[in-house]
């Protein structure tokens, strides 16, 4: 059994009302899913915290928050884990896309005396195709990769997971960097995009973009980390606030704020990825 991470936590009330409105107004999490007895907030990384009523039957035995452990296979992991002597209360539960954050869950006591529970995610996209691998990376060559590596930690605020070199002299560097999309242009598109945010179109044919809270602060981290400034935050057609900058090796980057709808709306499309 692997453990791929922390996923989920739930609570049962007396509060509801209060509690709900406290981690939706005060915390300012998204409602992700609004069920008869319990609400869903979705973070942006596609975790959840819920938050059941006291009408909740299901979860009567909840006396204090519990958290949820993601699997990939919650029946194996509970049968690897019932081999090893652990008490399961009732048996495995299992969700629907659309009505259930989880696919499949079921819960256990530990040494400390609380519940925890094991949980699996829906393997399904928003458009309903199952994902068909693990993980995506996007690869470039680079003049100075010293260079380039400073412009991200200092500009970004990246860290690099992992810096090596070969025998030969091959050197690389990874950055571990989730969430993140692909995002296809025609060439109508990307000539539309590069006129309203820069002024002119670059006839190149990849770039990068960012999502950040504050374009003019990432920005100037960014030149103070080696890139260069192409216009001023400009206000695109499609509702974002965006700074376009030259980066390494002629990379463009632009650094975009998104208002609080569209913000909305991306998390509750992460909140259906499969992790």
């Amino acid at each position: 059994m692997e453990i791929l991470g922390l996923v989920w936590l739930g609570s049962r009330t007396a509060e509801y009302k209060r509690m709900r409105d406290f981690v939706a107004d005060v915390l300012g999490l998204d409602v992700h899913m609004e069920q008869q007895d319990a609400v869903v907030f979705g973070l942006p990384n596609g975790d959840a915290f819920e938050v059941f009523k006291p009408t909740d039957t299901e979860h009567s035995h909840f006396s204090h928050p519990v958290t949820g452990f993601l699997v990939a296979d919650v029946d194996e992991a509970r049968r690897e884990l019932e081999a090893k002597g652990v008490e399961f209360v009732g048996e495995v539960h299992r969700g629907v896309a659309g009505e259930n954050w989880g696919a499949a869950w079921t819960h256990f006591h530990a040494p400390d005396g609380h519940l925890y529970c094991l949980v699996s995610r829906h393997e399904r996209h928003p458009g309903g195709m199952a994902r068909k691998f693990r993980e995506l990376r996007f690869c470039m060559k680079v003049d100075d990769l010293d260079a380039a590596i400073r412009t991200y930690e200092d500009g970004l605020g990246m860290k690099a997971t992992e810096v090596w070199e070969h025998p030969g002299g091959e050197r690389g560097a990874l950055f571990a960097v989730a969430p993140a999309a692909i995002e296809l242009f025609s060439e109508e598109q990307w000539n539309f995009v590069d006129r309203h945010e820069a002024g002119e179109s670059f006839g190149r044919d990849f770039a990068l973009r960012v999502e950040v809270d504050k374009a003019e602060t990432a920005a100037r981290q960014l030149v103070e980390a080696g890139a260069t400034q192409l216009a001023d935050k400009t206000e695109v057609p499609w509702g974002q606030q965006v700074i376009r900058l030259v980066m390494h090796d002629d990379v463009h980057m632009s650094v975009s704020e998104l208002d609080a709808k569209e913000r909305a709306e991306r998390a509750a499309q992460r909140a259906l990825l499969p992790d």
